[in-house]
């Protein structure tokens, strides 16, 4: 359970520096967080121009009751399992699975 704990303050505090206050060209960014779950997303949204609504999510991580965090969406130039490391998440509890089982054993992280 304590696992569990500083896991998920890592992904939410990692999270949280991809989200800005202000909206950038009309784009707002939102942090959703379900913790009954153990769904993390930051997510987009706005007018890009009067005809043209955008909704995305830039980055989606699942915390399993098993205390294996999946990297589920990572639209970002940054290496967000890496960060995740640093924040003290250990290598072989992320699955990087938005990439197939069979690259994954390449990675240096979980296959599963």
């Amino acid at each position: 359970m304590e696992k569990l704990t500083q896991y998920r303050e890592a992904i939410v505090g990692l999270l949280k520096q991809y989200v800005h206050s202000q909206p950038q060209n009309n784009i707002e960014e939102h942090l959703l967080t379900d913790f009954e779950h153990g769904h993390f997303q930051v997510l987009r949204s706005g007018w890009a121009d009067k005809d043209t609504f955008r909704l995305g999510i830039l980055i989606h991580i699942q915390l399993k009751p098993t205390g294996k965090v999946w990297i589920l969406a990572n639209w970002t130039e940054d290496d967000i399992a890496n960060a995740l490391v640093e924040q003290g998440v250990e290598r072989n509890d992320i699955v990087l699975g938005f990439q197939p089982e069979f690259i994954r054993s390449y990675s240096g992280y979980a296959i599963a």
